[in-house]
């Protein structure tokens, strides 16, 4: 159970998610450790626990059920967060495994470093981002995530948050370029570790986050057809956001699709590798553009904080550019 809850699949479980996961169950704060209990009670969507589910899990671990799990479900036969969390803090002794976590029993430790870092501070390690901007960007997160229909943060509550700006077509790719996991919903990590790939990383590592929304099967390559959808894409956004031609509003789709690949194709097999990507988006201005209208969407709507004054007014700048242009 452990195991997958910290995102473990049958290919594996990957470093990050380990870490966050260890730290979350060694050095977490009891709000955290609440969320992460929660979760292993509630749900397939994960909004709500309900009380006969969790009474047939802790029959199995504990072989019975506290006499005070009646108080967490007083009010009905499923619980909230908000409700679960409240009972869950009063009785921390409940059962076996919050009792592990919540009354002073989790004795292992990670390091003998009397400094051992937070949740957040351990997340802030694994990407670019600050501590502060996790934590605000947690807050985001639960907000967004509230609106949806299922609980969970999934491409029909994400689709409609993105898009407009961005266009339909690309709405799917970029929900697939966060779910690292692929269990069709994002949760707070790959939200966290995506922001900080597209906006924060260096010019490589945002361009192969870029890779990853239009490898549409996820093999690694772009094929021929992925190439064609993605010039139509990325002709779509230069269109919406700007108004200076370039040669390739001009050019026949197939003519640049068979110019990418006769230029960058260093396997010679009809696809271009991640490293072809890169190379070939460097100096692409349609490639850039993309990458500038997620730099703006990934901020606006997704709540990462800018990370200096200019990098804010560069996003007010273009969102007015964009109003104006497509008031005209």
């Amino acid at each position: 159970v452990i195991y997958c809850s910290f995102g473990g699949t049958a290919k594996g479980l990957h470093f990050n998610n380990l870490i966050v996961g260890l730290v979350l169950l060694t050095r977490g704060r009891d709000e955290e450790k609440a969320k992460y209990i929660f979760s292993l009670f509630s749900s397939e969507s994960g909004s709500y626990v309900v009380r006969e589910e969790m009474e047939r899990m802790l029959h199995v671990v504990d072989g019975k059920v506290p006499e005070t799990l009646r108080k967490c479900f007083s009010e009905g036969e499923k619980v909230n967060y908000e409700k679960f969390r409240n009972w869950l803090l009063l009785n921390k002794d409940a059962f076996t495994f919050s009792r592990w976590l919540l009354s002073g029993g989790v004795y292992v430790t990670l390091t003998d470093d009397s400094d051992t870092p937070t949740f957040y501070q351990t997340l802030a390690g694994v990407t670019h981002l600050e501590e502060s901007d996790i934590i605000d960007l947690e807050k985001r997160y639960w907000l967004l995530k509230a609106q949806s229909r299922t609980g969970r943060f999934d491409l029909e509550t994400f689709g409609p948050l993105v898009s407009p700006p961005i266009r339909p077509s690309l709405s799917e790719g970029l929900f697939n370029a966060f779910d690292e996991n692929r269990d069709n919903h994002i949760d707070f990590k790959e939200i966290s570790c995506g922001l900080s790939a597209c906006c924060r990383g260096p010019l490589a590592e945002r361009q192969k986050f870029c890779f990853k929304v239009f490898d549409v099967d996820r093999d690694g390559v772009l094929s021929r057809v992925e190439l064609r959808d993605m010039v139509v894409a990325l002709l779509e956004v230069w269109k919406d956001n700007r108004t200076d031609d370039i040669p390739e509003l001009h050019t026949d789709l197939s003519d640049i699709v068979e110019g990418i690949l006769n230029t960058h194709d260093t396997t010679k097999m009809g696809h271009l590798t991640l490293e072809d990507y890169q190379i070939w988006s460097v100096k692409n201005v349609l490639a850039n553009e993309f990458l500038n209208l997620l730099f703006q969407v990934c901020h606006i709507v997704l709540g990462l904080r800018p990370a200096t004054p200019e990098e804010e007014g560069q996003i007010i700048r273009h969102i007015a550019l964009r109003d104006l242009f497509s008031r005209n």
